[in-house]
């Protein structure tokens, strides 16, 4: 028997026709009504745009929320990866800024408005969201001056962004902590993305990005050549997982598997796997039950955190870290390990010591004694 999906529907007011009568366009959406007046407010958003150019009444009344969409296709969405547009742009436009200046005109918006937002969001949001927020902002009015529809940037020298004080420590397992989790791994059947991730320090993305053509296990070397990124895709209007580049030329490198343990069983695994009874050839070295791509926090939730959560009930003073801390972990102990730090640098694919200062910042007493020893002359 067949499923009869629920249709909302949200009908938007365009305007009046010359006879009087209203002119109504109907949204549908099978998800909620709440996603049938999204795609009406997005159509409302454009149809107010295209109706207002080379219109002067109609600039001078340009609502922030029409402007902000349009700005953002025109002078970001071409020009930057998919996931970047949805993460970094897009989504601080949607979730925070159109709600708080939607309905507000361009050029009714001060340096005041922008320097309150600010504040509010300060209070709320972390200072990653809030820098997002300001960049977004600058563009938006940036090229809103350049359109003419606001004389000035209200996103001026003297918005000034919130201080934070308090930074969030980075843990990370000491050697002996490392060795418990690391052989914990080596037991458990999902333990081997666990394996990799501490013995080789890539991030998460990296990890499921993995391809069985970036393995060269006859040269015992891992290549990153990919992350796999989940984000927000306006087009499809649905989440997607993507197999993308990496941030930067640095992210590209090849890192060396030095636990035989860990080389044996990568070459153990199988490229092919059954599912619903027939063969299914994979792409990725780890993937989903059904062979597909790994979304991220589905990885998280199946593998990563019952892994953890049985460290920690098998070692209750070990602490469960997250999948960058362990990253971190990875860092510190080649450090502790005295291999060079640009060595380490290389391996982590940064593109310069800046982020090695803080390992060094949390390096134990210990630690830069043993340095210390090392350097002592003969």
């Amino acid at each position: 028997m067949a499923v009869i999906k629920k249709r909302y529907e949200h009908k938007l007011t365009l305007g009046k026709a010359v006879d009087g009568t209203l002119i109504r366009k109907s949204f549908y959406s099978t998800k909620s009504k709440a996603d049938a007046k999204k795609k009406a407010e997005k159509y409302q958003i454009q149809y107010e745009l295209e109706h207002c150019i080379g219109e002067n009444s109609c600039i001078k009344t340009m609502k922030f929320s029409v402007w902000a969409v349009s700005c953002l296709e025109m002078y970001k969405k071409p020009y930057v990866k998919a996931n970047t547009y949805s993460g970094t742009y897009l989504a601080p436009v949607e979730n925070h800024l159109i709600p708080y200046f939607g309905q507000m005109n361009m050029d009714e918006i001060r340096a005041y408005h922008i320097q309150k937002y600010i504040n509010d969001a300060a209070g709320k949001y972390s200072p990653e969201t809030v820098k997002k927020d300001y960049n977004a902002l600058a563009l938006i009015f940036q090229t809103a001056v350049d359109n003419q529809l606001c004389s000035s940037n209200p996103v001026a020298k003297s918005i000034r962004l919130p201080k934070y004080e308090t930074v969030t420590e980075k843990h990370a397992y000491t050697q002996e902590q490392y060795d418990l989790v690391y052989d914990m791994a080596k037991q458990v059947e999902n333990g081997l993305s666990i394996m990799v991730v501490l013995e080789t320090g890539i991030s998460r993305s990296e990890l499921l990005g993995l391809r069985w053509k970036d393995l060269d296990l006859d040269n015992a070397l891992l290549r990153i050549n990919q992350g796999l990124v989940f984000y927000y895709s306006e087009d499809q209007d649905k989440w997607v997982s993507e197999s993308d580049g990496l941030k930067n030329k640095y992210r590209q490198r090849s890192i060396p598997i030095m636990d035989t343990k860990l080389l044996e069983r990568l070459k153990a695994l199988p490229h092919e796997i059954t599912v619903d009874k027939r063969q299914v050839k994979t792409e990725f070295v780890f993937h989903s039950p059904e062979g597909k791509p790994y979304q991220p926090n589905n990885w998280v939730n199946r593998v990563f955190k019952p892994f953890m959560e049985d460290v920690h009930i098998v070692h209750p003073d070990i602490p469960m870290l997250s999948v960058h801390e362990l990253r971190h972990t990875r860092a510190t102990l080649w450090i502790a390990q005295g291999i060079n730090p640009y060595m380490v640098a290389r391996l982590l694919g940064h593109s310069d010591l800046k982020m090695l200062t803080k390992i060094y910042d949390h390096t134990s007493p210990e630690t830069l004694r043993n340095a210390l020893e090392r350097s002592k002359p003969k």
